[in-house]
């Protein structure tokens, strides 16, 4: 089963590699539109001193991408898509790993608590969600590229629209949260509401509030929702002309945030080149027919415990770094013990 939650963020990442990757020229006229923060180093990010080597060993670049909802509330927002795009230079592979955002994980140093996984940006932006997810996967992740979510709305708008099968009953919380977009938006221009159920075509807006409906049925049917978005999406993107994909790139990097160097982008978009983006793997941590109880923390709800987070992090490995092997590290184990302890085992 393909596992196709926020592949669009891949894409758009695969595309501005790429481009990059092609002159210094490029280069320099796309890097100078994204927002660009300081080089991460491992200690700045928990990775743990077994892990340090694991990228030269493995020859495989993590970088997390995230997708990031703000809300308009101006705070750092949470990370509503939370991926690690894995390049493989010995196969020549692109990776992809889905990670569940309501998972019951625990947020280390400054937080120190549990809480859900896309709640670490929340709390510390882009280095505490990869310290998180270090601490509780055991990787060595220090790269990463944000998408702020009111990117995928203007890349709808800017490609007029997607065709949407939206179900009867999603309509009055779709509307709700339309009417919500528009009481927020400085645009004039409100987004009208959905009449019917049915394929049809939606805007922007329309699709933003679709994606954020989490009130029919549960958090994996959300996911799914956001997945016919991205599928849409692609299918849109990908009969553009190469000058209109330069176009949509240069409108939407303004939305990107990334700690990649320039030099970075270069090196690995020129190595890229020679991959087969055309059979990305892909795989969702966890699966969604993992065996789970949700669990109310902080007054959240739902949190998702697993039923083995040390087979979590065993599934994390065996997919990225193809080592089936791989042992969890003690603060893998103490942390699913401290979980377990305090809101109880899977049954």
């Amino acid at each position: 089963m393909k596992k196709k939650v926020g592949i669009i963020l891949c894409v758009i990442f695969s595309l501005l590699v790429l481009i990059l990757g092609g002159s210094l020229f490029a280069a320099n006229h796309f890097y100078s539109k994204v927002e660009t923060t300081e080089s991460l180093k491992p200690e700045d990010v928990g990775v743990s001193e077994g892990l340090v080597q694991k990228e030269e060993e493995s020859n495989i670049v993590n970088i997390a991408v995230l997708g990031i909802d703000r809300d308009g509330d101006g705070s750092n927002g949470r990370s509503d898509a939370i991926k690690v795009i894995s390049l493989d230079m010995n196969s020549k592979k692109v990776k992809l790993t889905s990670f569940q955002r309501d998972t019951l994980i625990y947020i280390p140093n400054p937080e120190n608590d549990f809480d859900k996984l896309n709640h670490a940006y929340w709390y510390g932006g882009a280095p505490l969600t990869l310290k998180t997810l270090n601490y509780n996967f055991d990787l060595d992740i220090t790269r990463y590229v944000a998408f702020n979510f009111d990117a995928i709305e203007h890349i709808i708008d800017t490609i007029d629209g997607i065709e949407l099968d939206v179900h009867e009953n999603e309509l009055k919380v779709t509307n709700d949260y339309i009417k919500s977009l528009n009481s927020a938006s400085s645009n004039d221009v409100d987004a009208p509401y959905l009449t019917k159920g049915g394929l049809q075509t939606l805007s922007g807006r329309q699709a933003m509030a679709y994606m954020r409906n989490r009130y029919v049925g549960d958090d994996f049917d959300r996911m799914n929702r956001q997945n016919k978005v991205m599928e849409a999406m692609i299918d849109k993107v990908m009969n553009q002309s190469y000058t209109e994909l330069l176009g949509l790139l240069d409108a939407c990097l303004p939305y990107v945030e990334t700690n990649l160097t320039m030099n970075e982008m270069i090196s690995f978009g020129t190595k890229v080149l020679t991959f087969d983006l055309k059979n990305i793997e892909q795989t969702q941590i966890p699966a969604s027919d993992n065996k789970n109880k949700t669990v109310s923390y902080k007054g959240y709800s739902p949190l998702y415990v697993m039923n083995s987070y040390q087979d979590l992090v065993r599934d994390v490995h065996a997919f990225i770094y193809n080592d089936t092997e791989y042992q969890p590290s003690p603060t893998v184990i103490e942390t699913e013990a401290a979980i377990y302890e305090t809101f109880g085992r899977v049954e």
